[in-house]
């Protein structure tokens, strides 16, 4: 057997600064078990900082001992226009996230005060003043003023896809100087290889004018990420080469970005909400079930849900739907006539409101299909469980992960796009075929899928995988160096 991996490092302390979005969460903590499985606590000290309303949210949530210490900044919602109890995406409209993001740009100095502090305390143990790491979701990219202030080392964490995130990185640069061609095709400047339909941008897009909020904060966001010391991304080198080419040209091939990917939640985060799903999965024929999830913030439009209610009852093929429950000034559920009670009548199907399992879902033997809106955690969850995915994405960079998943590697099919009143019309019996063509014999995609999850599960092998390697590079570029420490790292 070879020899476990030696870590080496002087004494650290890492801030880690997530976005309280449910999608952006799981990776940072991903990136806090790595370093912890690299370096002993009495060799690194990991801090998240988070508002102070979240703090409970996050104590109740998976961290686990990887974390040492969690900071609370004063946060207050209403100054900023929000409800008074919201400092999460969680129970926000769609609309109202640029007034969080905006709103969680005064925070820099609360965060450079406890920078400054810290700095100090570590600096009386004898950690020097390059003792403190920051990583950092991009929404918070202003973290780097900090750290250039205070002489820290810092890096931002991308949670998407790297082909994903080169493309919106793309849009925001040229708005609004973006027009369509004739044929509703655009074309990026930068990457002239890539051609997006109209129908592949979220509404955000379509209606910005360069003078709105959306615009200018993104660009504002731009501006910081550029001096960062590094950048983390959950994807794989062999997985999304093309996206990682461009997310480094995108950086002026000067900013070293390291996909250490995936990086998945190993089980479900604890709940007092139970369902009977996976025990009437258990009663299923293996690979025959088709699990539906459109994520924590996307919910589909009364009659596109209708649209695939239908399908599913013409192809009659087993089904787990997770709808999400609306939020503030979003469509009800739909209640369809007799479409839930005649599918628990037949054995063929549950409609779960609200949380759902997901992860013990896709593991589940049978699972034979995930139709998904196509954001990364979804999609590397699925991947990883060899589940081949059917595509709705709906907004963001999805529609640019359904893409490369389709045309690149073969593991998914697009059934459709958008959750908007202007959407192109779903029509059921395409719909259906789509379902037909992954969950019948489709034998071909799900060797493709096979491939992809040996594929990443390649990425962290001790001897030679991609990952590994970009993790060690990343602790370099993050100065985390020199006495003595020795782990294994896996995932």
């Amino acid at each position: 057997m070879d020899p476990p991996m030696t870590a080496t490092i002087t004494r650290r302390h890492v801030v880690l600064f997530p976005f309280p979005a449910h999608g952006h969460l799981p990776g940072i903590l991903a990136v806090a078990r790595l370093i912890r499985r690299a370096f002993p606590t009495e060799a690194v000290t990991i801090t998240l900082v988070c508002t102070e309303r979240n703090v409970p949210a996050l104590r109740a949530s998976s961290i686990d001992d990887s974390i040492d210490d969690i900071h609370p900044l004063p946060f207050a919602p209403s100054d900023h226009g929000l409800p008074a109890d919201n400092e999460s995406t969680s129970t926000l409209q769609v609309a109202q996230f640029i007034t969080l993001f905006e709103a969680f740009e005064s925070l820099e100095p609360a965060f450079d005060a406890f920078i400054a502090a810290l700095l100090a305390r570590e600096q009386g143990a004898g950690g020097g003043s390059g003792g403190v790491c920051v990583v950092a979701d991009p929404t918070v990219a202003w973290t780097v003023d900090v750290a250039r202030r205070r002489g820290c080392a810092h890096a931002l964490y991308l949670c998407c896809g790297a082909f994903g995130t080169a493309i919106l990185h793309a849009l925001w640069r040229n708005m609004p100087a973006l027009p369509f061609g004739p044929d509703g095709l655009l074309r990026l400047p930068e990457h002239p290889e890539v051609v997006l339909h109209r129908s592949q941008l979220s509404s955000t897009f379509l209606d910005a004018d360069g003078a709105e909020r959306w615009t200018a904060y993104q660009h504002r966001r731009m501006r910081h990420a550029y001096r960062t010391d590094a950048v983390i991304i959950n994807t794989v080198e062999d997985l999304d080469p093309t996206g990682l080419s461009m997310v480094r040209r995108a950086l002026g091939d000067v900013v070293p970005v390291f996909p250490v990917g995936p990086l998945v939640r190993d089980s479900d985060e604890t709940t007092t909400t139970t369902h009977d799903v996976l025990g009437w999965l258990d009663t299923q024929r293996p690979a025959s079930v088709l699990y539906i999830s459109f994520g924590s913030q996307n919910a589909l439009r009364p009659k596109q849900m209708a649209a695939l209610a239908d399908a599913l009852e013409s192809t009659g093929r087993p089904f787990v739907w997770a709808v999400r429950a609306a939020g503030a000034g979003e469509p009800p559920y739909v209640e369809w006539t007799g479409f839930e009670e005649r599918a628990r009548a037949q054995n063929r199907g549950l409609v779960l409101r609200g949380w759902a399992p997901q992860v013990s879902i896709l593991a589940h033997g049978s699972t034979g299909g995930f139709l998904s809106h196509c954001g990364w955690n979804s999609v590397l969850e699925s991947l990883t469980r060899g589940v081949p995915i059917l595509g709705w994405p709906v907004s963001a960079e999805q529609f640019y992960n359904a893409t490369m998943l389709e045309e690149v590697w073969g593991v998914c099919v697009e059934v459709a796009r958008g959750n908007q009143l202007d959407s192109p019309a779903v029509e059921s019996s395409k719909l259906g075929q789509a379902v037909e063509a992954v969950m019948g014999d489709a034998t071909s995609i799900r060797r493709r899928v096979l491939e992809v999850q040996e594929l990443l599960k390649g990425a962290w092998a001790e001897d030679g995988g991609s990952s590994t390697a970009a993790l060690q590079g990343f602790f370099k570029a993050m100065r985390l160096v020199s006495t003595t420490t020795t782990t294994t790292l896996s995932i």
